[in-house]
């Protein structure tokens, strides 16, 4: 927190003997790069015995700023609701987090030539978050760096409005962990020095749920020269009929490959516990495509690092 402006409303300290307790009304963080937090009502606590694992509720509202970059603009991230607890151990990182948010919100930041034109990019209804890092770190890309799960329940996005399979995915999961040093500056100057040591994320488990399309996959992420996401996977995916269906009819895919697709994946596929038809197929990511078997499902944004 060294460097931030700190300015509460109400600031209130209690909880004693059994607890150690903060809580403030109006809170605002702000640090000197442009980086920002405020809460309606904050309250962090924590017990005697275990004074270096801290739990954080915020209600009524909270924000986050992002500061704007040299490519990309800032960003401001908004919830309703937020709850969770970390552990700290030596130095300033905390050694494991665990986050639930409510009705979040990214949008690109209010600037005089946008004010009152702010339009949410991403909007989730419930996001849980963890992660934790080992004891000792990294000594080589073979070694965990950082171990996290994302999930996100009803995500809209602004980019998905029009997409065939519908501009809500219902439920999206990830379980991944991050091999190798990472930067504690994700900026593209770490982030390039990362994956030039061969950094890499492996994901042992992504699942997801949009429209007719059911996947779960694990696979390998990367950064290729263009610093833009590229990868391979093996995905159990069922629902692939009605998702070449959909994007078919909406002029996505031609009918003679799409015939060619379905019958390729009808030739693999087999009965799952549910009677539906599940096939395993290989997903890739790659100049911000992304194919599912023969399937073109989409584009992936560009990642703006700086």
């Amino acid at each position: 927190m060294a460097g931030a402006l700190v300015a509460p409303d109400r600031f209130a300290v209690g909880g004693f003997p059994f607890a150690f307790s903060v809580s403030a009304d109006g809170l605002s963080l702000k640090w000197p790069r442009g980086f920002g937090v405020a809460a309606q009502h904050v309250t962090v606590a924590a017990h005697p015995w275990s004074l270096l694992q801290f739990n954080v509720v915020a209600t009524h509202g909270f924000s986050l700023d992002l500061p704007a970059g040299t490519e990309r603009p800032a960003y401001a991230l908004a919830g309703e609701t937020l709850r969770g607890s970390t552990t700290f151990g030596d130095g300033d990182l905390p050694r494991d987090l665990k986050v639930t948010a409510d009705s979040i919100s990214v949008a690109e930041a209010s600037t005089p030539s946008n004010s009152g034109d702010e339009r949410p990019e991403i909007v989730v209804a419930t996001l849980e978050l963890s992660g934790s890092r080992p004891e000792r770190p990294p000594a080589t890309d073979t070694d965990i760096g950082l171990a996290f799960d994302v999930h996100a329940m009803s995500l809209s996005a602004a980019s998905l409005e029009g997409h065939p399979l519908g501009s809500t995915i219902a439920d999206v999961a990830l379980k991944a962990q991050i091999m190798g040093s990472f930067p504690a500056m994700p900026d593209a100057k770490g982030l390039k020095t990362w994956r030039d040591a061969g950094g890499n994320i492996e994901i042992t488990d992504l699942g997801l749920r949009w429209g007719p399309l059911a996947m779960s996959a694990k696979g390998t992420l990367a950064l290729d020269a263009q610093m833009q996401p590229e990868g391979a996977f093996t995905a159990h995916m069922t629902g692939w009929d009605k998702t070449i269906d959909a994007l078919t009819a909406a002029g996505w895919i031609k009918l003679g490959p799409a015939s060619m697709a379905k019958l390729a994946l009808g030739v693999v596929s087999q009965p799952d516990a549910n009677g539906q038809a599940a096939a395993d197929v290989p997903v890739t990511i790659q100049s911000r495509r992304i194919s599912v078997g023969p399937l073109k499902l989409g584009s992936v944004p560009e990642l703006k690092l700086d």
